[in-house]
């Protein structure tokens, strides 16, 4: 009778061993990557939001101070509502209500941005309409604060 003997110096395969540590390996750099994504995703919409805050102050801004830069007569109707008459004597009305900056200009009233507080304040004596800007997002306050003064008030 023959006798086979397993010999283990040419034996093929992996030993528990190295498959243990090799799946430990792959683990880490498993978590490693999805813990890169995960914070590259929460980075992405923080600043998502942001931008989306600095689009709102920048448009309501631009929309405020070009109104009230060509303003033939400027009225503040209250801490959160201006009038503007432009040189045609068209009146446009900015107001803010539940944190909405809104437009009524003839017979139409538009939504221009989504802010968290406005403010106005008029100063006659000194000739400006300082304008504060506010939105408030997780990842920090977005604040426009600036002083108009209205050309079509110096040109008549």
């Amino acid at each position: 009778m023959l006798r086979t003997v397993a010999t283990t110096s040419n034996s093929r395969g992996f030993t528990l061993i190295e498959l243990i540590v090799s799946l430990g390996l792959v683990g880490l750099t498993l978590t490693a990557t999805l813990s890169l994504f995960s914070l590259g995703h929460k980075a992405y919409n923080r600043e998502d939001i942001r931008l989306y805050a600095q689009q709102n102050v920048r448009q309501a801004f631009l929309w405020l101070s070009t109104s009230i830069r060509q303003a033939k007569r400027v009225d503040l109707l209250s801490e959160r509502e201006i009038r503007v008459t432009n040189s045609n004597g068209e009146q446009t009305t900015f107001y803010f209500q539940r944190g909405v900056l809104y437009r009524r200009k003839n017979t139409g009233t538009n939504p221009i941005a989504e802010l968290s507080d406005l403010r106005f304040s008029y100063s006659k004596d000194k000739g400006f309409v300082e304008i504060l800007l506010i939105v408030n997002t997780t990842s920090g306050d977005v604040t426009i604060k600036t002083k108009v003064t209205p050309i079509g008030l110096l040109l008549n």
